[in-house]
């Protein structure tokens, strides 16, 4: 739970991001890896990657004239707290995706374009590893675990498999 400040902007507990998410962001995991929205939800974050939660100018009025604004000093607090927690979770390869960006709504939107998005080649390479895919020498529950993740891709990018072609697959 988010610990309270004076700010509008509440500083987060201190969380051991990698006691809670053990698994590294890659090319190939993006709808198991994004489970960490459930860790941002549970401390009041997600406007931070949503943009609801915009960053406060830089400086306010009052009666002295333009002074430094406290709540984006908060803001940007949380925010580089947010975004540590994201990139904590990120294998190498997706780190080079993030390089440079500076706040957690970037960060997060270049994660989500990258890995989520709505690609024809992305959906060509899907269905075809599932078309092409066999047993061979795997277990079974590590077969229907690999035919599972292909279809949960394809459904996380809106081109979900119909159950009848699921089982075309098995």
């Amino acid at each position: 739970m988010a610990s309270s400040s004076s700010s509008k902007h509440p500083y987060p507990a201190t969380i051991n991001v990698a006691k809670f998410i053990s698994l590294k962001l890659t090319s190939t995991n993006y709808l198991l890896w994004a489970q960490v929205l459930a860790l941002i939800e549970s401390q009041d974050l997600l406007g931070f990657i949503t943009g609801k939660v915009p960053e406060p100018e830089a400086e306010i009025d009052n009666k002295e004239g333009k002074v430094p604004n406290p709540d984006q000093a908060a803001w940007k607090w949380t925010d580089r707290l947010v975004k540590a927690w994201i990139t904590a979770t990120m294998s190498e390869e997706a780190l080079g995706t993030v390089v440079g960006l500076t706040n957690s709504f970037e960060v997060w939107t270049a994660l989500t374009n990258a890995y989520s998005q709505d690609s024809q080649a992305r959906e060509f390479e899907l269905n075809l590893k599932l078309q092409e895919k066999k047993k061979e020498s795997t277990s079974l529950i590590d077969y229907i675990r690999e035919l599972k993740s292909t279809c949960d891709q394809l459904n996380a990018i809106g081109r979900p498999v119909r159950d009848q072609n699921k089982v075309f697959g098995f």
